[in-house]
């Protein structure tokens, strides 16, 4: 018998979620499409759809997992949790770069150092392009905080306050990833859940850092 060990079966639960009420969505027909998982694992839309969803829901998911490491009932997890949310945000990062660099998502490093993101902020015909830019920023910094605080580069910071400004700058990344340029966000239902939950993440890790 396989045992699962408590961090991995939380893990788990949070992808399964994300795969049945995120990936299930259809955006087309707003409704929850159970076939939808079935075509992402068989590669019915070929492989390139399924990368591109599971992307997407690994992202997700490790953003998830990395949230709910820090509410209170699964504290005496949260080092294998932490873990496990930096392996699938890495992986989203990896992939994300191959797929998406050089195009509008991921501008390539020549065109950053054409153009300067704050003045793209200031402009209202380049504030879309620099909303975008500031996301990949935010994302970089997030991912940069967990992995500081896996490597221990500074061992006298707070695990909870490294941690409690990666779930801000990864919430903040994926918020402003998906507005779009009529400043709506186009994220299927099941996936504002993500909001509350990091909230109350980022409460509860910066009141253990502070010691409210």
């Amino acid at each position: 018998m396989i045992k699962i060990s408590p961090p991995m079966a939380i893990t788990l639960g949070v992808n399964a979620a994300f795969l049945a009420f995120y990936t299930g969505y259809s955006k087309a027909d707003k409704a929850y499409k159970p076939s939808m998982i079935w075509t992402v694992f068989t590669l019915k839309k070929g492989l390139n759809h399924t990368m591109v969803e599971l992307n997407k829901e690994i992202s997700l998911s490790g953003l998830g997992t990395l949230a709910v490491a820090f509410l209170p009932p699964c504290k005496e997890y949260r080092k294998e949790l932490l873990r496990n949310s930096i392996a699938m945000l890495s992986a989203h990062t990896v992939y994300s770069t191959w797929k998406y660099y050089g195009g509008k998502n991921i501008p390539s490093l020549s065109e950053w150092w054409a153009t300067s993101t704050i003045g793209d902020l200031m402009d209202k015909k380049t504030i879309v392009r620099g909303v975008k830019r500031a996301s990949l920023i935010l994302g970089v910094i997030s991912q940069g905080l967990l992995w500081g605080d896996f490597l221990k580069v500074s061992p006298e910071t707070k695990n909870s306050l490294i941690c409690g400004s990666a779930i801000v700058t990864g919430t903040a990344h994926f918020y402003l990833m998906e507005l779009d340029y009529k400043w709506i966000l186009q994220v299927r239902p099941f996936t504002f859940n993500i909001f509350p939950v990091c909230g109350a993440a980022a409460f509860f890790a910066f009141k253990d850092a502070f010691k409210l």
